[in-house]
């Protein structure tokens, strides 16, 4: 096992970090120093931020945690091109799972070795050695172990991004208008991925059955990191047993170059049980990393000490979540629900290299406004497609005068930051060219052809 090494690591003292355990039924939620993330600086000017979630325990997490920093910041490294960087970080996680695997050596040839004694055994004899089964359950408990995992790199203001699992990376940065926008890097490797079921109808496996099932043998994730299980022993799940090949993969999807200028405020890499509280609490699916990233931004707002922002946006989430299932008597949350929130300043606050970021945030003038207008997802794609291969904008306008409140609304609130004092005449940027329009008024005051309700 790879020793708790990281620890010693210089740390990004622009990152704030907090893990939960939500303990639903026992009566609390705790905070835990036992952190399922990384937040490291090299000297070569790399910074390296991970979460993991856990899959069946916690001891599969730690290690592919430990085993993945090594991989990627040993021997320090030295690539300069987009290129080289992108498969370091692939090739990473080939490494760990690897490494994952060679861990688990022992265990698999035992678990091997007590199968081939029970298949020599008649039934009576199987019942009367409990002691093997009792062995091959906490086996295969052990071996059902692994994580889901996000990984973010940054080098020379660029960053890069890579996942396997439904963790989250989420970049939030203004546009010309500066109005926040909330862009998702990553891509969710669930059963709700139209691209993964496709992989798996490749595979020979019945996507409609396993649309219904939400579940890939013992995890409802596509692909992970460790879990075993799930992987060599597949055929053991009938559900999944008539697959060519592994359903469930380790090979993770990588974004960017991504350019960290001025518009850039903050990442945010975030463990699935986080943004699943918001889902379930807030009844909303489509406009959950808005609200994350609301809630962070209040409490950058609220909060002078930028390093506890994280533990106080998961108290809030968790508060809330609490609340909602006292009053929905049919909801049953799942238990020892482990949650991590990781936050990277870039330009929301002043940074500073020597000392952790406190005070008075740099853009204090940030505005919520109850009433919103939402540009069209055709005019997003647009703007998007040039800078990121792929991941889900969320682009949020607003406006203090002259909104039709009968539109659709996608969201009940809105980020609009803007670092200075509100101007209700400014105007802003049109998205739609009247230039046809106006030529066509002109030709018909011409021709005298004008409708009177026209001036």
């Amino acid at each position: 096992m790879i020793g708790p090494w990281i620890d010693d690591l210089p740390k990004c003292k622009n990152t704030c970090v907090a893990s939960y355990f939500s303990r639903i039924g026992a009566g609390n939620t705790n905070p835990t120093d036992d952190y399922l993330c990384f937040y490291c600086q090299t000297e070569d000017n790399f910074s390296l931020y991970g979460v993991f979630e856990p899959h069946n325990g916690l001891e599969a997490a730690r290690f592919i945690m430990h085993a993945m920093a090594a991989e990627i910041l040993f021997p320090p490294p030295s690539a300069n091109t987009d290129e080289e960087i992108r498969e370091r970080l692939r090739n990473a996680f080939i490494s760990v799972e690897k490494a994952y695997t060679e861990n688990y050596d022992g265990m698999i040839a035992e678990r091997t070795s007590l199968q081939y004694q029970l298949q020599t055994l008649n039934e009576t004899q199987v019942q009367q050695n409990q002691s093997i089964l009792a062995r091959l359950k906490e086996i295969d408990c052990h071996l059902s172990g692994g994580a889901a995992v996000v990984i973010a790199l940054v080098h020379n203001n660029k960053l890069f991004v890579a996942n396997v699992g439904d963790t989250r990376a989420l970049l939030c940065r203004t546009d010309e208008n500066d109005v926040l926008r909330v862009v998702q890097l990553t891509v969710d490797h669930s059963l709700n991925n139209e691209d993964e079921l496709l992989r798996l109808s490749q595979l020979g496996l019945d996507v409609n059955k396993l649309r219904n099932a939400q579940y890939l043998g013992n995890q409802t994730g596509t692909r992970c990191l460790g879990n075993y299980l799930v992987k060599g022993l597949y055929k053991a799940f009938p559900t999944i047993s008539a697959a060519i090949s592994e359903p469930v993969i380790a090979a993770p999807e990588i974004h960017g170059p991504i350019v960290l200028d001025e518009s850039c405020w903050f990442l945010v890499l975030v463990s699935a049980g986080v943004y699943k509280r918001i889902q379930e609490a807030k009844g909303s699916y489509e406009q959950t990393n808005q609200m994350l990233s609301q809630m962070i931004v209040e409490n950058f707002r609220k909060h002078t000490d930028f390093r506890l922002v994280s533990q106080f946006v998961l108290e809030e989430i968790e508060k809330e979540f609490l609340s909602y299932c006292v009053n929905s008597y049919n909801v049953k949350p799942k238990p020892n629900t482990h949650m991590s929130l990781l936050i990277r300043n870039f330009n929301f606050l002043p940074t500073n290299e020597d000392r952790p970021p406190t005070g008075v945030t740099k853009n204090a003038s940030v505005r919520f406004n109850p009433i919103v207008q939402s540009k069209s997802n055709t005019l997003l794609n647009e703007i998007d497609s040039e800078i990121y291969s792929s991941g889900t904008t969320n682009e949020i306008e607003t406006n203090d005068s002259n909104i039709d409140t009968n539109q659709s609304i996608e969201s009940s609130s809105d980020i609009d930051p803007v670092a200075r004092q509100f101007d209700r005449n400014r105007k802003i940027r049109g998205y739609v060219d009247f230039t046809c329009y106006y030529e066509n008024v002109a030709k018909a005051r011409k021709n005298g052809t004008l409708p009177d309700f026209i001036k």
